[in-house]
């Protein structure tokens, strides 16, 4: 029999008045839009919820983890999940999104146009906030969190259901979450998008000696709203 390995879900929060318009937003704390929350509900309801499809067991969650900012905390929320009331659900600062300093509120044409015309996140940081390393230490962090509960999991409990992790965060978060994942430079985060509600699959393959993505940035549930 072939053993089925826990996989991490990792949510971006839904859309907020600062996403919509391109702000580097940390710290500040914006609500999610009308538009992030209806999102928010139809990632719940078109994936969490659905149990005409295989592309998620939600009732092999047994680990939620969460950014302390509204922004994540409401979005979580609005994910229904099977007895998520008793699932152990964490608030870990480590999952805040990248310290922006001062760039908190402002957008990379502004940066541009007013700062540093040819500045690069992913390279020179943010002045006053933290460098692209300090982030990777928190995502490695939260890595060996996660690896620690699945394979504790595996040893105990392999057969059972279970093992599975819901992490609620932030773009640049998360971005930088799934290279330290692979072993990868925190800087080919650059490479990987994470738009509003969306939804990535973190695994492994064929043992737990090998961590891989799944899948990244699945968004099809944010086209399939009907007007109920």
């Amino acid at each position: 029999m072939v053993l089925r390995l826990p996989v991490v879900y990792l949510v971006r929060h839904g859309e907020t008045e600062w996403s919509k318009t391109g702000q580097h937003t940390s710290t500040t704390e914006v609500e999610l839009t009308s538009h992030g929350i209806t999102q928010a509900r139809d990632l719940s309801r078109f994936v969490f919820e659905n149990q005409c499809q295989d592309f998620t067991n939600p009732s092999n969650i047994d680990l939620i983890l969460v950014s302390p900012r509204k922004r994540a905390q409401q979005t979580l929320g609005l994910i229904t999940l099977p007895k998520k009331d008793q699932i152990p659900t964490f608030t870990d600062p480590n999952l805040a999104e990248w310290n922006y300093g001062d760039y908190e509120g402002i957008t990379t044409h502004e940066i541009h146009s007013t700062k540093y015309a040819f500045w690069d996140i992913w390279r020179d940081g943010c002045p006053n906030g933290e460098t692209i390393q300090q982030v990777a230490t928190r995502c490695d962090h939260m890595i060996a969190k996660v690896m620690t509960h699945q394979n504790d999991h595996m040893d105990n409990n392999p057969s059972s259901p279970g093992g599975d992790v819901l992490v609620v965060a932030h773009s640049h978060l998360l971005r930088i979450l799934a290279c330290r994942w692979l072993n990868m430079p925190p800087e080919s985060g650059r490479h990987f998008i994470v738009d509003t509600a969306g939804l990535c699959v973190l695994g492994y393959d064929r043992s737990m000696r090998t961590p891989v993505i799944k899948q990244w940035n699945v968004t099809s549930h944010l086209f399939q709203r009907s007007d109920e």
